[in-house]
């Protein structure tokens, strides 16, 4: 019997199905890389649209939504808008406004925060209708839809007094809503509790201060040669809670009491003149603090000193006189706004003036000051979220 014939058909039936396999596995690899190649390239192409772009967009769609009363797609773009940005002051206004249209605002919906957004939104408001600058074009549209929004709400609802004064500030009628707000606690009370709430959450967060102090320096002991001398100078640092740490530089001038002798160069002079100062560090921990006051113990090192001669001769160097400052003492702020402070410092200063061959300037000084200084958060004022 021949076999030939059978292994011809053999491996004829093998090349025919071998041949579709081995196409697979040479071209298909080449058509993977190619589409892979593509695809890295695409996702380094794709464009993602920024906070901006959504906000931009957002400036156009919502007139037109509102128009169309599509308030079910508004709270869409809303949440898509809110996705690009997370919560901000503009998208807080427009969940507000559209609480108020669907009548599903709920006071317990409230927070400090929306205290923050009003605030904010009140200076906007005013800067953007004052300043009419193409610049601010965009900015100024949203404005104006959002106030024209809430007298329109204002006129067609009847709404409740908590409604009533968020529509109210952002038709511009009220300008300052913290303020509003105290001088009429009775009339919303649900709002002046958070007005309170977010002044006490704002005094614990982290802040900086800056303050210009005027006051005296009254020196004892020998040192009370040189007599008493008024001083200015400011504070600038930063407190969270009730913990502060301030960078302190002071001046003291007019000129001494009493004339003082120097030893320069194994020859005595006498002088009356004086400039000095004081630079260092105080750390305050205020024992007692709330909305209106702040009592507090405070402690500074520092570097202090003054200048016996405004001329600069050389056999009258060194020019200055100088001592380390240990001080120790009380401090007290009245709180004229949230921010703004009205305050009073004393405290005792321990220097060693070291005045060798001249008159002795042995002693210590006490020192009180007035200070004017303000707070003011790191963040851009209090929950200040933008990110348009």
């Amino acid at each position: 019997m021949d076999i030939k014939p059978y292994y011809t058909y053999f491996w004829v039936t093998i090349l025919s199905v071998m041949k579709p396999l081995l196409f697979c596995l040479l071209v298909l690899p080449c058509l993977f890389n190619n589409a892979k190649a593509q695809t890295i390239e695409e996702q380094l192409k794709k464009t993602h649209p920024t906070c901006n772009d959504v906000f931009l967009n957002a400036v156009e769609i919502f007139p037109t939504l509102y128009r169309q009363k599509a308030f079910d797609s508004m709270h869409t773009a809303i949440n898509i808008w809110k996705d690009a940005c997370g919560d901000n002051d503009k998208i807080t206004c427009t969940s507000l406004l559209l609480s108020i249209q669907q009548t599903t605002f709920k006071k317990d919906s409230l927070s400090a925060f929306t205290i923050s957004v009003l605030e904010n939104y009140a200076r906007s408001f005013s800067f953007y209708k004052r300043y009419t600058s193409p610049y601010y074009k965009n900015e100024a549209a949203f404005y104006k839809f959002i106030s024209i929004w809430a007298k329109l709400l204002m006129a067609e609802r009847r709404l409740d007094g908590s409604e009533k004064f968020i529509c109210s500030v952002f038709t511009g009628d009220i300008t300052d809503p913290a303020t509003e707000i105290k001088h009429h606690a009775e009339e919303y009370p649900e709002l002046a509790a958070l007005v309170q709430q977010k002044e006490k959450e704002q005094r614990k967060r982290s802040r900086v201060n800056g303050a210009f102090l005027i006051g005296t320096w009254v020196p004892n002991g020998d040192l009370k040669i040189i007599g008493n001398h008024p001083a200015i100078g400011f504070q600038w640092g930063t407190r969270k809670d009730k913990q502060e740490i301030d960078f302190t530089m002071q001046f003291r001038f007019i000129k001494s009491a009493n004339p003082y002798l120097i030893k320069r160069n194994n020859t005595m002079y006498q002088s009356d003149h004086f400039f000095g100062g004081y630079i260092g560090f105080d750390y305050t921990c205020y024992l007692l603090s709330n909305q209106k006051n702040d009592l507090g113990v405070m402690a500074g090192i520092g570097f202090d000193g003054f200048d016996v001669s405004k001329s600069n001769d050389q056999s009258l160097r060194p020019l200055s006189i100088n001592a380390f400052n240990a001080n120790g003492g009380l401090r007290y702020n009245f709180y004229v706004t949230p921010t703004f402070y009205l305050g009073l410092q004393g405290r005792y200063n321990v220097v060693n003036y070291c005045n060798s061959g001249g008159s002795s300037l042995q002693g210590n000084a006490f020192s009180i000051d007035l200070i004017i200084g303000g707070y003011h958060s790191r963040y851009g004022g209090y929950y200040s979220r933008y990110g348009r």
